[in-house]
């Protein structure tokens, strides 16, 4: 009964994700965004060296990484400290539901409803003005997860090579709540922007066939991925939508990591987005007191057209 309910809930999205995939559809609102794009562009905010250097770093390769602490973000060592104790007391709790065969692990969104100041973290000015002038357009905040990593080798789930599908152009911003070397989990990503080989019209590839994991002379796709290892407090910047990542399977310790998410206002997919887990009404009360930008980034799903607005996420 539960997979026939679940069937059932996948076949709004799969139909607007159908329709949205025929070619005179796709063409059309790829028209659209570019013209969007085009008028936003004298809106976009100037920028602080630092956040100017990541965005062309991220431009360029796809990921850029930085010392959180030596960013000029307010509330780091708030966050790392909240954060890191809410993973240490989740750590037995998940290691039990990765060995009953969960994949994808992370701290149940109450919990992180009930520290609202790390929500909140990924709200600042200064983290939209560079998400915004990388995406080009006025910016969506899907919220945060505490996603842990057991260092038992496994590659499933987001430990495969894959692409984000909800937007043309994301970014997110991992903070590793634990040190990272080469066997704990780093965060890869595959320095080659949307490979023309991949690239069939409106029908996306996300994730890489088996055949395409299968690291040759240390390259995937003709590049050499680029691990992005760290103690903790490292902060990782990538757009996981045009570029092939994933989460190395961690073998020496396990790993734990915020992961914020940023897109476009109207995103091209917004079916895939909503992954928080965070209800409508905790995201009201965690915004409530902030600016309307912060508020309109938080609760972009209401400014969605409505047809968008029918379609339920799909689950994840």
């Amino acid at each position: 009964m539960r997979g026939l309910k679940r069937r059932a809930g996948a076949v709004p999205w799969r139909i607007a994700s159908d329709l949205a995939q025929v070619r005179p559809i796709h063409s059309a609102r790829d028209r659209h965004y570019h013209t969007a794009l085009d008028r936003y562009r004298p809106q976009l905010p100037d920028l602080a060296p630092w956040q100017s250097e990541i965005v062309d770093t991220v431009a360029r390769q796809g990921v850029a990484q930085a010392d959180l602490s030596a960013l000029a973000l307010s509330g780091a060592g708030r966050l790392l400290q909240q954060a890191t104790a809410l993973a240490d007391v989740w750590a037995e709790p998940l290691r039990e539901q990765a060995r009953s065969g969960v994949q994808f692990l992370q701290v149940p969104a109450a919990d992180i409803a009930a520290h609202p100041d790390l929500y909140r973290f990924g709200l600042q000015d200064a983290l939209l003005d560079l998400v915004e002038t990388y995406i080009g357009l006025p910016v969506a905040y899907d919220g945060v997860i505490l996603q842990y990593t057991v260092a038992d080798g496994r590659a499933v789930s987001t430990r495969k090579w894959h692409r984000d599908r909800e937007d043309r152009r994301m970014i997110k911003l991992a903070v590793y709540l634990t040190d990272v070397d080469a066997e704990s989990g780093p965060f890869e990503l595959v320095p080659v922007a949307e490979p023309l080989s991949y690239e069939t019209g409106p029908r996306d590839l996300f994730y890489l066939r088996d055949a395409d994991e299968v690291m040759r002379d240390g390259r995937i796709l003709g590049a050499e991925p680029i691990a992005c290892t760290g103690p903790a407090g490292t902060a990782v910047f990538a757009d996981t939508a045009r570029f092939f990542h994933r989460g190395k399977p961690a073998t020496a310790q396990d790993r734990a990591a915020l992961f914020f998410s940023y897109f476009a206002r109207v995103p091209q997919r917004p079916y895939f987005c909503h992954r928080s887990g965070l209800s409508h009404r905790e995201i009201v009360a965690m915004t409530e007191d902030l600016s309307p930008r912060q508020r309109a980034a938080a609760l972009w799903r209401q400014g969605l057209p409505l047809t968008w607005r029918l379609v339920p996420p799909s689950r994840v």
